[in-house]
């Protein structure tokens, strides 16, 4: 016999043996079959997670830093208009509408904020 045909015929041999050990066992008629043992959960573990990252100052308070930035963005462009006015230059919509402006500004800081922070 070739080594291929003694492989395989070793490796059937072995299936045989084991089907017949396994599931060919013989028992009493009277034997009451003991219930399965159930080791642990029937769906595989899941994998570790990575600690959560810990969010920064500005992740853990986005309504602060909203507000925050709009009252820098509010006191950025009151100081701009009145260098503008000073030199007689026109003002932009932001500039004359500086409270708006840094409420919009606070809104949207804040949004992002939570929008991208998980």
């Amino acid at each position: 016999m070739h080594t291929m045909n003694k492989t395989i015929a070793a490796i059937m041999a072995v299936f045989a043996f084991a089907s017949f050990t396994t599931f060919g066992s013989v028992q009493p008629a009277n034997a009451q079959a003991a219930p399965p043992v159930v080791s642990g959960p029937a769906y595989p573990a899941a994998a570790p997670t990575p600690p959560a990252k810990r969010h920064n100052l500005i992740q853990r308070h986005p309504t602060g830093t909203g507000v925050v930035a709009g009252m820098a963005t509010h006191h950025a462009l009151k100081v701009s208009a009145a260098r503008k006015k000073r030199n007689h230059q026109r003002l932009s919509w932001a500039e004359r509408h500086p409270t708006l402006t840094g409420i919009g500004a606070g809104l949207a800081t804040r949004h992002v904020i939570k929008k991208n922070t998980h």
